[in-house]
């Protein structure tokens, strides 16, 4: 499944998930299936910007196929009404892949997430982690 996505390396995780990097690319994002904590879930989202900054990347690919549950209702408000203005100011960031979870009850991913990203952000959403790869190192 990995064969032919460029290696990542390592930058954070914590409980819920974790934050590496295709140097030059995009940041990878994605969840350890671990139930969410609004703490943690924030935490995973501030590390993709500093990330994003650090290494001048101006994309995402988050894979939430191994998320357990949809982050709570302010944990999604956060993230489009703060960290999304806050990463598009502070960086590069111009696209943003998604593996969604097959589990619609899980998704964070919704429509209105969705729409929310797509008003700054190229997006699009894969079934599969080649695609979203090669969609995102084309940026470059």
């Amino acid at each position: 499944m990995f064969d032919r996505v460029a290696p990542t390396r390592f930058y954070f995780s914590n409980a819920v998930g974790s934050v590496d990097f295709v140097p030059h690319a995009y940041v990878y994002l994605h969840w350890s299936g671990a139930r969410l904590t609004s703490e943690e879930f924030r935490a995973l989202y501030i590390h993709v910007r500093n990330l994003l900054q650090r290494h001048k990347l101006k994309a995402i690919l988050a894979d939430h196929q191994a998320m357990p549950m949809a982050p709570d209702e302010a944990d999604q408000q956060w993230l489009l009404e703060q960290w999304l203005p806050e990463t598009i100011t502070a960086t590069s960031l111009t696209r943003y892949a998604a593996l969604p979870t097959p589990d619609p009850s899980r998704r964070l991913h919704t429509e209105t997430v969705l729409e929310g990203l797509r008003r700054h952000l190229q997006v699009a959403v894969f079934d599969d982690l080649d695609q979203a790869s090669a969609w995102l190192s084309a940026v470059n």
